[in-house]
Parts: structure tokens; sequence; C-alpha cells
């Protein structure tokens, strides 16, 4: 006869102490005889288990594993890039059919980088793959990589294809270099979330189309901002149209777009503003308060685009209201004559320069 004795000791920690006796000789060593007994019937027990485990695994994988297939996409941007080199004269802001009527661009869903599992699509796990391919052919250093994967980590479940597509359209249609790829993914790699076909190209042809965008004065919107291939063409297209209709460049003389043409290639940063919030607010203030006029306005927007990134509360208010107007006790028509000649001067801090420059002048001289 065989016991099997429990005990707990030195809680919280809990050790098992199992101990073989025979009920006639307690306490002694069990013979060999009831040892092998006892570990035979234990290895018996295990394989049956296993068995069991492997039967069921095996009739799982026979009748119920699902089909798995890879799907595939084109991107039917092609022609793009001599749509751009010719540099053709379209209707201003003609759309292309596919526009998204809202500022949430839609992520690239293209089938080539998923699998089909009975009907639902799932991620296809190629994170090697695409990790590989953006460090070794692009040629990403580790800390963008590093940022990559912090910032848009979801970039390494696609393939490589489906990156290679965009990176491609990229290529072709702004003639960029390899240093230049690395540039915009260093700066925005976001970017290659984007579907090729249904973003990047609509937005791409929709700026060219509505700017009459060179290749070179692309590729320098782009380099300096990426951000703006992610915005939508419902999006875009009310702020090109603040500059055209609004700001009044499409209205005056015919080299009205070609200034407008050369204020945003100059600063695509402007395309990144809100207009009802950013824009329109901070030209009706100098227009209002200054009493600028709106060619007054397109030059000094021209000389100093950064007033239209400003904030209105904390920059531009500050500055001309209380410093230049109540502060320096300014007339309105002064302080349009300082800006007019010299607009940098609201690039200075107003603590740091602007009011100790004013002290000095006051109080030393």
């Amino acid at each position: 006869q065989v016991t099997v004795k429990t005990s707990l000791r030195r809680a919280p920690r809990v050790h098992l102490q199992y101990s073989i006796t025979t009920s006639d000789d307690h306490g002694k060593e069990p013979s060999p005889c009831i040892m092998a007994s006892y570990i035979s019937r234990r290895i018996v027990a295990v394989v049956c288990l296993l068995g069991i485990v492997f039967t069921v695994n095996a009739f799982i994988t026979v009748n119920l594993q699902p089909t798995i297939s890879h799907a595939s996409v084109s991107t039917s941007s092609a022609g793009l890039g001599a749509v751009v080199e010719r540099r053709q004269r379209y209707p201003l802001f003609a759309i292309p059919p596919k526009d998204v009527n809202n500022n949430a661009f839609i992520e690239d869903e293209s089938t080539d980088d998923k699998l089909q599992v009975d009907g639902i699509t799932i991620p296809s796990l190629t994170p090697d793959i695409a990790y590989y391919y953006l460090q070794n052919t692009i040629g990403l250093s580790e800390e963008i990589m590093w940022k990559i994967t912090l910032e848009a980590g979801s970039l390494l479940g696609m393939t490589p294809t489906n990156l290679e597509n965009k990176v491609s359209l990229l290529r072709r249609t702004m003639n960029l270099s390899d240093e230049d790829v690395r540039v915009i993914l260093a700066k925005q790699p976001a970017i290659l979330h984007y579907s090729a076909e249904r973003n990047l190209a609509p937005t791409i042809l929709f700026l060219v189309r509505a700017l009459d965008l060179s290749k070179a004065e692309l590729r320098r919107m782009v380099m300096e901002c990426p951000s703006i291939l992610g915005y939508s063409l419902g999006n875009l297209k009310q702020k090109i149209l603040f500059f055209m209709n609004t700001l009044g460049y499409y209205q005056g003389e015919e080299s009205g777009k070609d200034r407008a043409r050369e204020l945003l290639v100059g600063t695509p940063k402007l395309l990144t503003a809100a207009v009802d919030t950013g824009l329109l607010p901070r030209m009706t203030f100098l227009r209002n308060e200054i009493q600028f006029s709106l060619e007054e306005l397109r030059e000094l927007y021209e000389k100093n685009p950064k007033l239209l990134l400003y904030s209105l509360d904390g920059n531009l208010r500050e500055k001309i209201v209380f410093f230049f107007i109540l502060q320096l006790q300014m007339e309105p028509k002064h302080v349009r004559k300082i800006l007019l000649s010299y607009p940098q001067v609201m690039d200075y801090n107003l603590d740091n320069h602007m009011k100790p420059i004013a002290e000095y002048f006051m109080s030393d001289l």
C-alpha cells in the first residue's frame, strides 16, 4: 500500500513535499519495486494525456482550419508623373472624382498586405520583412526606424510591395532621390499609411492642377512640409480658395495666381493652418484693426508669411495692440507703416527683444 503525504511550510512560499511510505513500515525508504511501480504509472498517465492532445489537434487541422489566401491590389497611378512633367494647365480646382470630403484621410486598406480568413480581412504578420525593407532598401537609420516603430508601428505590418508602390509614386512624381525619400520619411513616416491610389495620387494631382506646379515646385513643398499630403482634397481646396478669393489673388491681375503659387511653394506650412480658426481670423484682425487693404495684406504676407501662422491672441494682438498702440501709444497708421516696411519685426520675442529695446530708447537716450 502506497500513501502520499503533502506538507506546506514556510508561508507565503509553498513547498510541496511528497513521500512514499508503506503501511507497515512508516518513515523508511520504499523498496525499489514500489518506486518502479509508482514511476511507471506516472509515465503511462503523461503518455495518454499527450496522445489525447495530439489527436484533438490533428482533428482541428484537418477539418476546421480555414482557407487563408493573399489578395492583391494594383495602384492605378501610372501617367501621373507625365502629368506633372508636362506641367499642363488644367481648370482651377478640378478635383479628381475620388475626393474625400472630410479632414480624416483614409488609411491604406489595400489587401496586398492583408490576409483573407473566411472572408475576414486581417493584417499580415510580416514586420521583419517590412522592417528590413525600410532599413536596408530605403536606407533609414536606426533612429528613424525607432521613430517609425513608436509613431507609426503599423507600417511594419505592411508588405514591401505595398510600401514600394507608395515610395515609387513619390519618386516619379517629384524626381526624388534616395536621400529625399529618407528626409520625407524622417519628417512624416505616417505618409506611408495613406493609400497610393486613393490618397497620395489624387492629392498630388490636385495640387499640380490647382497651383500649376512643376515637379521641382511640388518636390520643394513636400520636402519642406510632407504632412500636406495627408489632408483631404476638400480641406486643401478650402485653403487654396482662401488665398485665391478671400485674400484676392485670383481677383487681381493675371500674375496674382503666380504670386499665390510662389507664396505657397515658399511656405507650404500655410496649407496646414485651418481657415475658419486660423487664416481668416488673422487676416480679419489686421484688416480691421490696422486698416490694411487687400493689396497691402498680400504684400505683407509675401514678405513675411509667418504672420498667417502666429497665434492671434498670444502673439499678434499682444504685440500690435498692447505693445505698439497702448504701451508705445502709436497710431494704427504708424503701425501699418512699420509692418509694411519691416514685417519681420513681428518675429521678435516680445519680452526678450521688443520690450528691452523700447525701454533702452525711452530711458537711456
